[in-house]
């Protein structure tokens, strides 16, 4: 297992905060309320999904492994076997344009384009970019690469912005076929849906003020400390024996401003949303260890387990041909060293 890696924050212009709060009010304009969707006026590919009717049931950044002495994330554990396992690719998978008859697959091939949700406001594995209005980010590329293994050509993914809240429920009304917006994988959410292999490793941390007395979460007992709602974060806050006050936000970034004005103690998250926050406003960093490893995969609807193994062999080709590293040194450039590659686990199970 290959030692931490270290996040070394870019030197910022003192100013640069204020023109943080400023893109990110232009992010929180775009984004809007609800379930987040983007307005019209962007290029096919990055168009959002009008919401559809139901058609199923409701500093230091170390994205590595899973370490020892790190709690699992909330829900983990129990009934489910092992819950970073999924379905395993097909030995012959699909040609590009020529997806097997009958199945979910040639619907979507029928249809002419992937319907992806990601989020809008967590650079950089999903945002909005403030200069052409199009999505970009690490997961905004996996969804793409999915997408040119389907149809063989870009240009044919359809972007819905969402909220950690929502991540699970677009899903489970049919608005989308996939979720990528760095979910991470558990027993919990697997009652709900299906998961790819893990294509990211993290873990939860906390950011605070550099003139802040806080050096881990043991000494934000009786603080606010935010976080966005629907993620595991909020889970891991509330078993904290430190007993913090959670606040939830819809959007992780809102967590930024609320530090930046003084209403909130932290932000917890993790470690790489949070070193991008740090690169982005100098007067803040992180601290403290890990607080839970968070493994990151693409969510599918249960029913189409096709689909599932599909996805499952785009990422065994993103990590096999240097496409994942190539990503990894594109969208975090400032992780030294590089973190290390997750290795998929497959089951052979339904």
């Amino acid at each position: 297992m290959p030692g931490p890696t270290t996040l070394t924050p870019p030197t910022i212009p003192t100013t640069l905060p204020r023109v943080v709060a400023v893109a990110v009010a232009v992010l929180l304009a775009l984004v809007g309320t609800g379930c987040a969707t983007v307005d019209a006026g962007l290029p096919a590919q990055a168009r959002p999904l009008a919401a559809t009717a139901a058609s199923s049931p409701p500093a230091t950044g170390v994205p590595a492994p899973p370490a020892t002495g790190v709690p699992a994330p909330a829900g983990s554990g129990g009934g489910c076997g092992d819950p970073q396992a999924s379905l395993r690719p097909p030995a012959v998978p699909p040609a590009p344009g020529a997806m097997p008859a009958g199945t979910f697959l040639a619907a979507i091939q029928q249809r002419g384009y992937l319907r992806a949700a990601v989020l809008a406001d967590v650079p950089p594995f999903g945002s909005i970019n403030a200069f052409n209005g199009q999505f970009e980010g690490f997961d905004v590329d996996l969804a793409n690469r999915i997408g040119r293994a389907i149809f063989g050509t870009d240009g044919h993914v359809r972007f819905r912005a969402t909220t950690y809240a929502e991540r699970i429920p677009v899903l489970l009304r049919g608005d989308v076929d996939i979720v990528v917006a760095t979910m991470t994988t558990n027993c919990e959410r697997r009652r709900q849906i299906d998961f790819s292999t893990v294509y990211w490793y993290e873990t939860q941390r906390i950011l605070v003020p550099l003139d802040s007395p806080a050096r881990s979460l043991d000494d934000l007992g009786g603080q606010p400390v935010c976080t966005a709602a629907g993620t595991t974060t909020v889970d891991t806050l509330r078993r904290a024996s430190s007993h913090p006050v959670v606040r939830t936000v819809p959007n992780i970034a809102d967590c930024l401003v609320l530090l930046q004005s003084g209403q909130v103690a932290a932000i917890s998250t993790t470690s790489a949303v949070l070193a991008g926050m740090a690169a982005q406003d100098p007067r803040v960093h992180l601290v403290g260890p890990g607080l839970s490893n968070e493994p990151d995969a693409i969510g599918v609807a249960r029913g189409h387990p096709e689909l599932t193994r599909f996805v499952n062999g785009v990422l065994a080709d993103v990590l096999r041909d240097g496409t994942w590293a190539a990503m990894v040194q594109r969208w975090l450039p400032a992780l030294r060293p590089p973190p290390a590659a997750p290795v998929p686990r497959y089951t052979d199970g339904g």
